[in-house]
């Protein structure tokens, strides 16, 4: 059985649990036998036994008493884990929390003394130690004392590391449910939005009674398509998300006519290339709901996609109208949103330009893809209660 097994550490099944607790008092008694087996030794040898007598007597008599005195250091360890951690650790009041460790400490110590007395002491008078001696009762109660702080101290803090871990590891249980339910709201929010834009598109066809207008409906269910179940996983094919451009852009250009002319040119090493679904789109709808549809004249989109080695660059470049330049505008919902995908799929991994000047309208990303997939998935940890 490996230390390291999760199992042997955390598990409340009785034989983890066994195997545990028999570990821990089995390093106590060696830790003992071996500090006070050397004090008898001499008082063998100068009775006249031989070397290997004397250790055997010596450390003999000491592990005797390391296991005789064990209960009385059990009734601190566990006071403190079991009864005085489960009721005030948490929520207090910690001065009963010191009052009760001052009372197991006093149990412990009188436990001590008493088996010292009845038990240790007759066997080193039976064994000629120099320990049958004894002692008054104030040498007895502090000598139990310290034995049982040790023990007792090093006990508290095992169990403290094992809650302070548990803890942390329920902390980022819950940062990461946190994260994937911010992602995913902001993944939900881009559906509406984009879905609001292109009915307006498709109503105001159908107010000119287009014969464009079921190529529009076409369109509008095959992207439709690609959003309810492609983009339901974490990533998706980089080819995927281009189809999904080139078809919203042909939908536009069904609205707009020859009044649009758009420029697109995707190049490099896509293939096999995941990212994260719909992290483009939302600067396509910017660029045309806030440049395009508020163009009376001629309005032109510039789009350049390219990956070389996982890098991708996205480069798009609209025209706009020169009456509604705001030098602070970065748009509305559809890039805020996708700054803070960006933010909590890709930190420290992206740069994002966006620069609106008097008549264009400028996003230039850089993106670094990893090799394997960095976006993060569910992974629900299972609850695990702290045991000893």
């Amino acid at each position: 059985m490996q230390l390291s097994n999760t199992n042997f550490i955390f598990s409340n099944r009785p034989r983890y649990r066994l195997a545990r607790h028999g570990l821990f008092w089995g390093v106590v008694q060696l830790y003992f036998t071996v500090l006070y087996g050397v004090f008898p030794i001499s008082d063998f040898l100068h009775r006249g036994y031989g070397e290997t007598e004397a250790f055997f007597l010596g450390f003999f008599s000491s592990g005797v008493s390391s296991l005789v005195f064990m209960p009385a250091h059990m009734v601190l360890s566990y006071g403190i884990i079991y009864v005085l951690f489960p009721r005030y650790l948490d929520q207090g009041p910690y001065w009963k929390m010191v009052v009760g460790v001052i009372l197991f400490s006093f149990l412990s110590a009188s436990a001590s003394a008493l088996l010292s007395t009845s038990v240790v002491t007759p066997l080193h008078s039976w064994l000629g130690t120099s320990r049958a001696r004894g002692g008054g009762l104030t040498y007895l109660l502090m000598a139990g004392l310290r034995g049982g702080i040790t023990v007792g101290g090093f006990a508290a803090a095992i169990k403290l590391v094992k809650i302070w871990y548990l803890k942390e590891q329920a902390y980022r249980q819950i940062e990461k449910e946190k994260f994937n339910a911010e992602l995913q709201l902001l993944k939900s929010q881009i559906h509406p939005h984009f879905l609001f834009n292109t009915l307006n598109n498709l109503y105001a066809l159908t107010l000119r009674k287009s014969e464009q207008s079921p190529a529009v409906v076409l369109k509008l269910s095959q992207l439709l398509s690609y959003m309810l179940y492609d983009c339901n996983a974490s990533e998706v094919p980089l080819e995927k998300e281009i189809a999904f451009m080139k078809n919203y852009i042909g939908l536009e250009q069904l609205r707009y006519g020859s009044r649009l002319d758009v420029s697109m040119s995707f190049h490099g090493d896509l293939q096999g290339i995941q990212m994260a679904p719909l992290l483009l789109i939302p600067f396509l709808e910017n660029a045309f709901k806030h440049g395009t549809s508020e163009q009376l004249e001629q309005a032109w989109i510039f789009l350049d996609l390219s990956v070389d080695d996982h890098v991708l660059t996205f480069k798009l470049v609209n025209s706009r109208d020169a009456d509604s330049f705001a030098p602070s505008a970065v748009g509305g919902i559809g890039l805020q949103n996708v700054q803070k995908r960006l933010e909590l799929l890709y930190p420290g991994r992206y740069e994002l330009k966006i620069q609106p000047e008097e008549e264009t309208f400028l996003v230039d990303l850089t993106l670094r893809l990893p090799r394997e997939s960095a976006v993060l998935k569910p992974n629900r940890m299972p609850v695990v209660e702290i045991p000893v």
